[in-house]
């Protein structure tokens, strides 16, 4: 596509036409957690770290080192959990090549270096009507959050979305529970009907009458529609497959897919019960286990209903547990016995050059079994997943161009309990 960027004086953000057949082609955010120098130099090219904006003063951000890498994984998560719908790949490495979108993060006294004309606000983005400019640089910054908000994860994320959806064209809304408008802890998600527009509308939104959007389908044009690209992986990294363990067992496991909404289980294959652990990292611990042979089983099912599962087998106060340990590891991608995988599911899904603008929005805010392996069983189904929050928010326009627990799942007859391990 060859969007002019002089389009962009149309100021705060949206996509014109929303035809989700028409739409192809997927979009990738780089949301990096480093620090990071941001300048004025190629404008808008997140490759070359250049952003143009009337606000912008070029400066370095701090990123957000005071996340370590569970809590990076589970920002991430919270990202591909709200734009399930969407054919849209979250990545925390650079590409090495192709279009992408990058959101950077910094504190409160970046925000004042950076965007020193307004005031702190934790989402800022270039306001992008009809998302002429194809790829942006964002911007959340945490430290214009209460601290008591800084590491709440859900939240920073929430603002984070509002900041690219500035650029991928939308406005901020005037409503709660969707990310464009106010915070809520069910409102992780795009809009998916007309709602009101927070102030004086600046663009077209389709299907909508002056003054609203309908976020989901504005973004279909923009970011595609998810296509189904097979199931999820699944690996047991602790403990090992015919492990001999101590009656209190910590299970981990890894659970990898390209988009969110993956539903993550565990299960005591023995006596059936089950326990779900959604949020990475994905770790269940269980408590004073009898005596004998317990088979483990982690399932992952994915926005597109593809099921992997894998499974080790575990001997508590045995001195032989029916096979030799192997790594540990039961996974989809062939780290245990056998592996077997079918997909189903839906399908379908970039510079530009200069404008000049000085607009800006912005807002704030019991059985025993023996001889059992390792082993991953995946199936797959039809199925899919829907559309549908900020408190803060800014649309620059662009001058040139835990670990879960079994609990309350009735083992005490078992002697099994379980724990949550707080994040």
């Amino acid at each position: 596509m060859t969007f002019s960027r002089a389009a962009a004086r149309w100021a705060i953000l949206v996509i014109g036409l929303a035809v989700p057949n028409l739409a192809s082609a997927q979009r990738t955010v780089f949301v990096n957690l480093d620090q990071q120098a941001v300048n004025t130099n190629s404008g808008n090219d997140p490759s070359l770290n250049s952003y143009a904006s009337t606000s912008f003063v070029p400066g370095t951000l701090d990123g957000y080192p005071a996340l370590d890498a569970e809590q990076r994984a589970e920002l991430l998560h919270w990202f591909k959990q709200a734009t399930v719908p969407f054919d849209i790949h979250f990545t925390l490495e650079r590409p090495a090549a192709g279009n992408y979108d990058m959101l950077v993060f910094g504190s409160e006294a970046d925000n004042g270096e950076l965007f020193p004309d307004l005031g702190c606000s934790a989402s800022i983005g270039l306001a992008d009507c009809t998302d002429a400019d194809d790829e942006n640089i964002s911007f959340m910054f945490w430290g214009c959050m209460p601290d008591n908000q800084q590491m709440d994860l859900r939240r920073v994320a929430f603002f984070g979305l509002t900041a690219l959806g500035f650029g991928w064209g939308l406005e901020g809304v005037g409503v709660s529970g969707q990310v464009m408008g106010t915070y809520s802890l069910s409102g992780l998600d795009f809009g998916d009907s007309c709602v009101a527009i927070s102030g004086a509308s600046q663009c077209t939104h389709s299907g909508c009458a002056a003054g609203q959007q309908n976020s989901s389908a504005d973004l279909t044009p923009a970011l595609g529609v998810r296509i189904d690209d097979g199931p999820p992986t699944v690996t047991i990294e602790s403990p090992a497959n015919f492990a001999l363990v101590d009656p209190d067992i910590t299970i981990t496991a890894a659970v990898a897919d390209t988009f969110g909404a993956v539903a993550v289980t565990l299960e005591i294959v023995e006596i059936a019960a089950t326990q779900d652990d959604d949020v990475p990292p994905h770790n269940w611990e269980l408590s004073d286990v009898p005596e004998g042979m317990w088979t483990l089983r982690v399932t992952a099912t994915d926005a597109d209903a593809n099921a992997t599962s894998a499974e080790v087998v575990v001997c508590v106060g045995l001195e032989f547990c029916g096979g030799a340990a192997d790594t540990g590891a039961a996974s989809s991608e062939g780290g245990g016995d056998t592996s077997t995988s079918t997909s189903g599911g839906s399908s379908e899904g970039e510079s530009g050059a200069d404008s000049s603008s000085t607009d800006v929005a912005a807002s704030s805010d019991g059985g025993m079994v023996s001889g059992v392996g390792s082993s991953t069983m995946t199936t797959s189904a039809s199925g899919g997943f829907g559309g549908g929050g900020a408190d803060t928010g800014c649309g620059c326009n662009s001058d040139s161009a835990g670990g879960r627990g079994f609990v309350g799942l009735g083992l005490v007859g078992l002697g099994l309990v379980a724990r949550r391990r707080r994040r």
